[in-house]
């Protein structure tokens, strides 16, 4: 493996892929993730676990690999395919209004924010140098600082799927009731405190859980 090349291991993926060899194929990625791009890598590491119909897991690494930077129309199927297997849209839908914050928190993340960021942050050094208007131009400056304040702020969130079957708390410890439990593959946002971690969004879920069986978004 150490003289194998990343072509090389792609190639043989692709092989055992088209054999539908997906547990051959998940084993030599597993034992490659250190020659593959952190995007790549997980593209196909979520395209090997939905065939093998893991689809908590294929989701996770499916929003990793998008995380990492890596984008096409095929990553957006899979994601939809597996999303709509797991049925997780009508678990996210907002229901309240910290859910539509914490949603429309994970699509500006997604470089709206940074966007809008550099859209008034140009607008601010062009009404600087051509006007010469100071307090215009502090004006934009301020929305793009907000909106950097904005992208950072929710890159810090604690985010996560459940991969394993959790059940809900009333408190951060297992002497409190049980309200249920969490569908495998839902994206959670938590805060945490110590071994137990509190569950913001989706609202309806709201309660306290241990960190086992979630895998982080980072």
């Amino acid at each position: 493996m150490e003289d194998t090349t990343i072509e090389d291991v792609l190639k043989t993926v692709e092989k055992l892929y088209s054999q539908k060899d997906y547990s051959g194929a998940l084993k030599l990625l597993e034992e490659s993730s250190n020659k593959i791009g952190e995007g790549l890598w997980h593209y196909n590491m979520g395209t090997v676990l939905g065939k093998l119909e893991k689809l908590p897991e294929a989701r996770y690494h499916l929003l990793m690999s998008e995380r990492h930077g890596f984008h096409s129309k095929e990553l957006s199927l899979n994601q939809e395919i597996v999303e709509s297997k797991l049925g997780v849209s009508k678990y996210e839908n907002p229901l309240t209004l910290t859910d539509y914050v914490a949603r429309g928190g994970l699509i500006g993340g997604q470089g709206y924010f940074t966007t809008l960021a550099l859209f008034f942050l140009v607008i601010a050094i062009w009404i600087l140098r051509k006007k010469d208007r100071l307090k215009s131009s502090l004006f934009y400056l301020t929305f793009s600082v907000i909106f950097v304040g904005l992208n950072f702020w929710v890159n810090r969130w604690d985010q996560s799927i459940v991969v394993a079957p959790k059940v809900i708390h009333d408190g951060p410890s297992s002497l409190f009731g049980e309200r249920g439990e969490l569908p495998l593959g839902v994206m959670l946002i938590t805060t945490e405190n110590e071994d137990w971690i509190k569950i913001i969004y989706p609202s309806r879920f709201e309660g306290w859980t241990k960190r086992d069986g979630l895998k982080e978004l980072r």
